[in-house]
């Protein structure tokens, strides 16, 4: 009986030996170390910071809201829906390929393939993150405690993986 192996994942894009190539969590685990409480602080931060800029953005609304007759509370509420998902999409579609809470926290986000997250799979991720939230109420993300990457739901239909980000593979 042959032993079944899990696939590769490539950081750099490549498929050759002694490329960097980062296997299953069993032969690198220190890549995923500690990800599901380091996710868990980078989204509540991310919250955060993404909760002052709608903050800011609600204070200018208000005066429109008012001054409107309440005619613009539809435009702003999918305007914030709206930057919730673009905040994702620029973070990790972008040159470092986290969101700035998962930057704080040493994470990154990688495709299945293990190059960078291109805009696409970053857009997927994140509608697919804010619908499966709202939908089950947080629940969705018991799904990242069953299995050995500690990968979310939104992660599989994505594409992509989190993992940390200064962790020497070899």
């Amino acid at each position: 009986m042959t032993e079944r192996k899990l696939p590769a994942i490539v950081l750099g894009g490549s498929n050759s030996a002694g490329d960097g190539a980062i296997h299953d969590p069993l032969l690198h685990p220190g890549l995923y170390e500690g990800v599901a409480l380091r996710r868990m602080f980078a989204f509540f931060l991310d919250l955060v910071l993404m909760g002052l800029v709608l903050f800011v953005a609600f204070i200018a609304a208000a005066t429109l809201w008012f001054v409107s007759f309440t005619l613009i509370t539809i435009p702003v509420a999918l305007g914030a829906l709206l930057f919730l998902v673009l905040y994702d999409v620029f973070t990790i579609g972008g040159p470092s390929s986290a969101t700035p809470g998962m930057r704080a926290f040493g994470l990154k986000v990688i495709s299945w393939s293990g190059g960078k997250p291109d805009n696409i799979q970053a857009l997927l991720m994140s509608a697919l993150f804010w619908t499966l939230f709202w939908l089950s109420g947080g629940l969705a993300a018991v799904v990242v405690f069953l299995n050995p990457r500690w990968r979310a739901a939104h992660d599989f239909f994505a594409g992509i993986v989190v993992v940390r980000s200064h962790v020497p593979v070899g």
